[in-house]
């Protein structure tokens, strides 16, 4: 949904492309929220100047859906020139936080290559995506409730590439895996933990 102070600007669609582009604005003179602790920097700020960009969004039935908008950077004093963050904006640069949303559970059922061919979007870029979310996942993960750890092994490609995997018994799932079958895993684990 989109809220105040932007609004549906444009919206053109090519059958012939199989393409749906919506065009978002903002409202003259608008204020926009900033926040940067690294800086002390908190408070609404007008709009500087702004940068176009583009975003891949969920199709709309079977067209691709891109969202085009002016993003406004704002001056907050002191020579700090930054850009604001559209609401709608995922981690990954290109793609809306409900696009990532939905590879991200696509990504949980089959391979990337799969997930790849049917987005039409690289690998790399899948990848990388996910291990953004896996990121913070990690960081905002607790595992300070963990009693009993398991230890597993399997081949990662046929011949002598092994990844060893670390689990969590009482609540059944992986909390570590690493390249490796030595007692060097261990110790990677460890320091993980």
């Amino acid at each position: 949904m989109i809220e105040k102070p932007w609004f549906v600007d444009k919206i053109e669609f090519d059958q012939g492309k199989g393409r749906l582009d919506i065009t978002i604005d903002f409202e003259r003179g608008s204020m926009f929220l900033f926040e940067d602790k690294s800086l002390s920097i908190n408070g609404y700020f007008k709009a500087y100047n702004t940068t176009e960009k583009t975003w891949r969004h969920l199709n709309f039935f079977q067209y691709e859906c891109y969202l085009h908008a002016r993003i406004p950077r704002i001056d907050a004093g002191n020579g700090v020139i930054r850009q604001v963050k559209a609401p709608w904006e995922g981690l990954s640069n290109g793609f809306t936080l409900l696009f990532e949303s939905f590879m991200l559970e696509l990504v949980k059922l089959m391979p990337v290559h799969q997930v790849s061919g049917l987005l039409g979007v690289p690998d790399q870029k899948i990848w990388r995506t996910t291990k953004m979310y896996t990121d913070i996942a990690r960081m905002k993960a607790d595992y300070s409730m963990v009693k009993e750890v398991g230890i597993d092994e399997t081949a990662a490609r046929r011949g002598h590439d092994y990844v060893r995997l670390f689990v969590d018994l009482e609540e059944r799932k992986t909390i570590f895996i690493t390249e490796g079958r030595s007692n060097e895993t261990v110790k990677r684990f460890c320091e993980d933990l």
